[in-house]
């Protein structure tokens, strides 16, 4: 991770760090795809920011445990064109099918110039690891193991008859946990009306510890192991920051 952390960053070298990093106090921010909004009672406890949150998890919406302003949503933004100096998406855009609206809603609620915060995973050599799309490849394993770990009503509650729209955390129509590179990234957020201008990312073992800790059962891998990797590599998770251009270029 290349982003230097500042001393009052909580969050150690992850999205939420480089998240933090480009987050301004005074800003006005909307975090898209923010479950029960930790991530924005953490930010508030360093930084004077507006924030609102927004998710389609109606139950965690409605549970709302660190009293914010939370909303439920289904498709459109609720919000004016240009309320927002600052939109945080944080891997939230690999779970969506129709990512083009998505981007286009943020756009849309953002102001001229305003910044664009991103995270996904990125494609790189262990993303066959993604534990998340191995209910996507063996089915029939996967239930059981779910079953098993869990209940079958758990495993028919999230996977089955979700009522968020889901498979899991992934929108049905999507049906995978998808990984990005640099270039399809940047082209995805060009045709939607923002300029890059800048790559980070985190990590390059994190799945192999993952999946280890998986098999045996337990956290074999040392938390000081796990940070420097993230510290170290940027190859695993992908942090992009953005600009919504003017209304010309986005036309164009």
């Amino acid at each position: 991770m290349k982003t230097k952390l500042s001393i009052s960053n909580p969050f150690g070298y992850s999205r939420y760090a480089f998240a933090f990093e480009h987050i301004e106090s005074g800003m006005k921010c909307l975090d898209y795809g923010c479950y029960d909004g930790n991530f924005m009672n953490r930010v508030k406890k360093h930084k004077n920011v507006d924030f609102m949150g927004v998710d389609k998890n109606r139950r965690i919406i409605s549970e709302n445990p660190h009293k914010l302003n939370l909303m439920h949503i289904i498709d459109k933004l609720p919000f004016q064109n240009e309320s927002y100096d600052c939109v945080t998406l944080l891997d939230v855009l690999e779970h969506i099918y129709d990512q083009d609206f998505v981007l286009r809603e943020i756009n849309r609620v953002l102001k001229i110039g305003g910044t664009l915060i991103l995270t996904v995973p990125k494609k790189h050599v262990f993303s066959f690891l993604d534990m998340k799309n191995l209910s996507f490849i063996f089915p029939k394993l996967s239930k059981w193991f779910l079953c098993q770990l869990y209940s079958k009503k758990d495993y028919e509650d999230w996977y089955v008859n979700n009522p968020n729209g889901l498979i899991g955390d992934v929108e049905k129509e999507k049906s995978w946990h998808q990984h990005f590179s640099k270039p399809v990234l940047k082209r995805l957020l060009q045709r939607n009306g923002f300029a890059v201008e800048m790559f980070d990312g985190s990590g390059l073992f994190q799945r192999v510890f993952i999946l280890f800790d998986f098999l045996k059962g337990g956290f074999l891998f040392p938390k000081r192991l796990r940070s420097l990797d993230c510290q170290k590599f940027e190859q695993m998770s992908l942090f992009c920051r953005a600009s919504k251009v003017d209304e010309i270029m986005t036309k164009l």
